[in-house]
């Protein structure tokens, strides 16, 4: 990795937590709204648009600094060429769609009411604009495309409700929270079965025999995010089997658990987008090679 391979990997990373998180801000709402207070539902929607404006700087940020990778100097980020070409061949499609649905659903989530079909589309669309370039893209198949669309929405779902929770759990009130952690948690079983059941199904497909995995360093990163997202699932079944049912009884010592767990749920998520943004810039699966 030089330099601006640094500087990709780390403004692909970014795109990927502001985009994920805005989308999944977004779900959160449309699930929680009846069971969020008022000044919830605002700090909430305040987060999702900080996390928009955050996802358009840095999905334009990503495609000036890989022009300027690939001309291997600061040169590189004023070349309209080399802009005009990455634009061209991909990037510009997914970049409009994202930076479209997240302009999109932050508007439409001004007003204080329950996001519409309209608004969750924009936001799925901006989540899933990462299927329409990458390593899944070029295999030009249907399948591993929809498999990567899934398993996006279904870490937008996941990953994107840490914000909202966090900003309810500042308030040392397990009634205020437990209403909207039990209902993702129930929804989170479905979600993430789909996350995983995807993710593998997408790992099989680029890599093949898992035997063959520690042969290639696309195969020794993607044991390294298997890993973290085990960690995440773990702290991720503790908030539900233990935390959860002590919000609901009233506990408040559980919240002050479940700020602690969720801080560390995002230090892992933040470690997984890395981990993939390296997968996605740095290297390739033996099913391109």
């Amino acid at each position: 990795m030089n330099f601006w391979d640094g500087w990709v990997v780390t403004a692909k990373a970014v795109t990927y937590a502001a985009t994920l998180g805005s989308a999944g801000g977004v779900f959160f709402l449309a699930y929680n709204h009846a069971l969020l207070a008022a000044p919830d539902r605002l700090r909430i929607r305040r987060l999702i648009q900080i996390l928009t404006i955050v996802g358009v700087l840095a999905s334009g940020a990503r495609i000036v600094l890989t022009a300027a990778s690939m001309s291997g100097d600061a040169a590189g980020l004023g070349d309209s060429g080399l802009i005009r070409m990455i634009w061209n061949a991909g990037e510009g499609r997914a970049t409009s769609a994202r930076v479209l649905g997240l302009l999109f659903a932050a508007c439409a989530i001004h007003l204080d009411r329950r996001p519409g079909i309209l608004t969750l589309a924009a936001a799925g669309a901006a989540a899933a604009s990462f299927a329409w370039v990458g390593h899944v893209h070029a295999l030009a198949a249907a399948l591993p495309v929809l498999l990567v669309s899934m398993h996006l929405l279904s870490v937008a779902f996941w990953l994107g409700a840490f914000g909202p929770l966090l900003l309810i759990a500042r308030q040392d009130d397990p009634r205020r929270v437990a209403g909207p952690a039990a209902r993702f948690g129930t929804a989170a079983v479905v979600v993430v079965g789909v996350l995983v059941i995807a993710g593998l199904s997408l790992g099989w497909i680029l890599m093949g025999n898992p035997l063959q995995w520690p042969s290639s360093k696309y195969g020794r990163l993607l044991a390294v995010k298997l890993g973290l997202v085990a960690g995440l699932l773990g702290l991720a079944a503790f908030n539900k089997l233990r935390l959860t049912p002590r919000l609901l009884a009233g506990d408040a010592r559980a919240v002050r658990s479940l700020r602690s767990s969720i801080r560390a749920e995002m230090g892992l998520a933040a470690c997984i987008l890395w981990v993939t943004a390296c997968l996605t810039t740095l290297t390739g699966p033996p099913a391109l090679e």
